[in-house]
């Protein structure tokens, strides 16, 4: 069974117009943050999206589909 949670994704902006990347912000200093490219996020209108995600072995985190704002989550 493949390892699946809930994360908050930014996303990192050039212009209006153009989206560079997205991101997960790391809970502490000592953990690496999380990239994401614009054709691997699914798209969506605000800057912030709550998406769940997939570990893929060896691979890294994969966006999995968009969902609402947790309840845990103020």
């Amino acid at each position: 069974m493949p390892e699946r949670k809930i994360a908050k994704l930014e996303r990192l902006k050039i212009s209006d117009d153009i989206t560079a990347r997205f991101f997960i912000r790391p809970g502490s200093r000592s953990r690496p943050w999380t990239w994401f490219e614009a054709d691997e996020v699914p798209p969506f209108e605000e800057e912030i999206g709550w998406f769940e995600l997939e570990r893929e072995r060896g691979h890294g985190w994969k966006v999995v589909r968009q969902v609402p704002k947790p309840a845990w989550e103020r």
